[in-house]
């Protein structure tokens, strides 16, 4: 480390700044979250305007998360050369450049261009944030910041939600850029006044090769995950081929780190149980949570049609429940053992999902779901906050960067798992029991085919134009979106247990695992 960082954690005293530099950090990576997020609310404005084949489409989405996840080791290690503060700028100013690009850009190649650029950008900023706090706070008052860090990104993401389908609505999906210029430009700002400068305090060489083949690895990691949920299904060439080149290239480059002079990622932090079973759980934590979000929200759409902007407020209790408990367990986190709140938040947050589970239904109310929500919320943060400050404390000062690079690729890898897996899992528990239901009632299977069939064009159209074009009265058809509705529900019900067991095993380990050792 240099600067004030450094002379902090070597006399034992704390910056005067440091509640401000938190406040920075946080903008930061809002910035961050809100960029990366924000085009996957904005696809149909898009397609309209751009005219995107659906493979244009995809990859538009999904660009910026994979250079991101790509890149992120590279973020970390750079900043722990070269100066944390030096490369957060950097890539906010990037970021920045960015979004102005994408409110003037002509097509959607063009777009796609921008947006792998902007994802490269956010590699510079996701881990280097959570690394200054590693280095401003020592270990007292490290819950306390992490406490607020996670409940302003919650709050604060969710509002931003609500902040992009406005702006879509009201001025063109164009305009939603202008969040991430305001933000950028803010950011900026505030670390360039108020952020020291620190960074690796050893003479380490860059690891070229290792960020090269980790980047690689990452990049064919995360698109073949995300292929799995598309229409070729999880076991096509578009996923395996990826997979396949995944395993080669991040096989070597753990082969090539335990044998470079200066790794980009030191092995060794991985003996660590804190360490190791952190960025586990961080998967774990990320891979139920976007699930929740991502199935709740499409159910909201899809069974109760609501629209996108009702949809984000009845999601709204989860978020703010992720606020108010992660200001509260950051206070109070230190009273208790890590691996019993950490254990504890797992088993809660399996404990939520098998009340989703329990309480989903076509016919649900508008505050059915509050309950779960708000405990999904509580558990994720008794978990999630003494296992990030365990995390970051089991990593010495000089690889702050790369701890936290580890800590949120494994973050990115679980939200990518999420949606692909959880898909998966949903369509085939739903059409399993939507055809178990058809046969139940006296379908063969050329009529199961055939109404499988007419369910696809009344889902892209509507029943009564349908019912006209084949001559038959809408309520023989109507059956058809009953067994639908109840297949849907049962697909995302039992998805929910499944993950909710992993969850509890994952807790189990965890209880284990972190036993203060002799």
């Amino acid at each position: 480390m240099s600067n004030s960082a450094q002379t902090n954690h070597a006399t034992g005293t704390r910056d005067p700044r440091r509640w401000w530099i938190l406040f920075a950090c946080v903008l930061a990576v809002l910035t961050v979250a809100v960029d990366s997020g924000m085009l996957t609310l904005l696809v149909p404005a898009i397609q309209n305007e751009v005219d995107a084949t659906q493979a244009q489409i995809g990859l538009m989405t999904s660009i910026s998360a994979l250079m991101l996840s790509a890149f992120i080791l590279a973020g970390g290690t750079l900043g722990d050369l070269y100066g944390r503060k030096r490369f957060m700028l950097l890539g906010t100013g990037g970021m920045v450049l960015a979004a102005v690009l994408c409110t003037v850009v002509p097509g959607a190649n063009a777009l796609i261009a921008v947006r792998a650029l902007d994802g490269v950008c956010q590699a510079l900023v996701n881990p280097l944030a959570l690394a200054v706090l590693a280095v401003t706070f020592d270990d007292e008052e490290r819950p306390k910041a992490l406490g607020i860090y996670g409940a302003s990104l919650g709050i604060m993401g969710g509002l931003s939600s609500l902040a992009i389908q406005f702006l879509n609505q009201s001025f063109g999906w164009r305009a939603v850029f202008g969040l991430t210029i305001v933000l950028g430009v803010a950011t900026m700002l505030m670390v360039w006044r108020l952020v020291p400068e620190s960074r690796a305090s050893s003479a380490r060489r860059p690891d070229w090769g290792g960020i090269g083949l980790c980047a690689v690895g990452l990049f064919a990691l995360v698109y073949g995950i995300s292929q799995a949920s598309g229409p070729a299904g999880p076991f096509s060439l578009a996923v395996g081929a990826p997979l396949l080149i995944a395993v080669v290239f991040l096989s070597v480059f753990i082969w090539w780190e335990g044998r470079t002079e200066s790794p980009a990622l030191e092995l060794s932090l991985f003996r660590s149980p804190a360490f190791s079973l952190g960025c586990v759980l961080v998967l774990a934590l990320s891979f139920g949570q976007v699930g929740v979000f991502f199935h709740l929200s499409n159910y909201f759409q899809v069974l109760l049609e609501r629209s996108p902007l009702s949809s984000a407020l009845m999601l709204l209790p989860l978020t703010l429940s992720l606020f108010l408990f992660s200001i509260a367990v950051g206070m109070f986190a230190s009273r208790f053992a890590p691996r019993v709140l950490i254990a504890g938040g797992t088993a809660l947050f399996a404990l939520a999902l098998v009340l989703f589970a329990g309480l989903l239904g076509p016919d649900i109310g508008p505050w059915t779901l509050v309950p779960p929500m708000l405990l999904l919320g509580a558990a994720y943060s008794i978990a999630n906050i003494p296992r990030m400050n365990a995390l970051l404390g089991s990593a010495p000062a000089l690889y702050a960067g790369v701890a936290s690079a580890a800590n949120n690729a494994s973050a990115q890898l679980g939200n990518a798992l999420g949606i692909a897996v959880t898909v998966v899992l949903v369509t085939n528990f739903g059409r399993a029991q939507y055809f178990r239901g058809l046969t139940e009632a006296g379908a063969d299977p050329d009529q199961i085919t055939r109404a499988t069939e007419i369910l696809q064009e009344i889902l892209r159209s509507d029943l009564p134009s349908i019912a006209a074009r084949l001559a038959v009265p809408a309520e023989r058809l109507q059956p058809l979106i009953g067994n639908y509705e109840a297949a849907f529900t049962y697909g995302i019900d039992r998805m929910f247990v499944a993950v909710s067991i992993g969850m509890l095993a994952l807790a189990l380990l965890t209880w284990f695992g972190l036993r203060p050792r002799r």
